[in-house]
């Protein structure tokens, strides 16, 4: 069962809580996540054991509240929607800071993946970080497809991963590099996910949106897969996703 698509608003509101309570490294208990929400700890009591149903925390008896790599995923969408609403209202719509805080908590639950990518490729078009229209993923012109299909033209045609690198190159500063380019222990600032359709957004609900912080923790030996740590969390990339992420370093 897709549980993603059927949580409730308050259930994404305690994963929210247990990710970012948990960012310090300290244990998270049903006290903390109720003081944080300004729930009664029978409420929260009870909405941990249906994520427990789901599959995406685990509990020690009446002890910590930990998230699982399910659950990691799911509190990071609810947290990035709630991020990038808030900097749409506060900074292209003028709307106060508090409130805007107040409408994207309520917003968050309800907006549609697609609105959401929108609202993100909005943005990054007004902080000029966008790559020019058509150059994302661009498929080879149909006029072009019968040199394609010869051996030597398969052979000369660059792969997407290499065109995002390309793309970087020519597009940014020297500290400017894709995910897929970072040695281990290289830390730096996502700025632009060069991807769309539904690469994009497996990359958004991994919790790697412009303005995050990440760290790459190990490299296969053959690039793939690429292990990073996105918020206190340790996730493995496959060497296309990496190679969408564009960090500043």
């Amino acid at each position: 069962m897709d549980y993603a698509a059927t949580i409730s608003a308050s259930l994404e509101d305690y994963l929210e809580a247990i990710m970012e309570l948990s960012e310090g490294g300290e244990a998270v208990r049903v006290t903390d996540v109720a003081l944080r929400l300004h729930v009664a700890k029978a409420s929260v009591s009870q909405g941990i054991a249906a994520l427990k149903r789901m599959g995406l925390v685990s509990q020690e008896r009446y002890g910590r509240i930990s998230l699982s790599s399910r659950g990691v995923e799911q509190a990071a969408r609810v947290i990035d929607r709630h991020r990038i609403l808030r900097k749409f209202l506060v900074e292209m719509l003028g709307v106060d800071a508090k409130v805007a805080e107040k409408d994207a908590c309520m917003m968050e639950h309800v907006v549609s993946p697609e609105t959401l990518s929108r609202i993100v490729a909005f943005l990054e078009n007004v902080a000029d970080h966008r790559i020019p229209a058509g150059r994302e993923f661009a498929e080879p012109d149909s006029s072009n497809r019968n040199s394609g299909d010869s051996p030597a033209g398969r052979s000369a045609a660059p792969s997407r991963v290499e065109n995002h690198r390309e793309e970087v190159r020519s597009m940014g500063p020297a500290n400017v590099k894709t995910l897929g380019d970072m040695m281990t222990g290289e830390r730096g600032r996502v700025c632009r996910i060069n991807a769309e359709g539904a690469l994009r957004r497996r990359i958004l609900d991994m919790g790697m949106t412009p303005g995050t912080e990440v760290t790459v923790k190990g490299v296969a030996p053959l690039g793939d897969p690429i292990e990073v740590m996105v918020r206190g969390y340790n996730l493995s990339l496959r060497r296309q996703e990496a190679a969408g992420v564009v960090v500043e370093v």
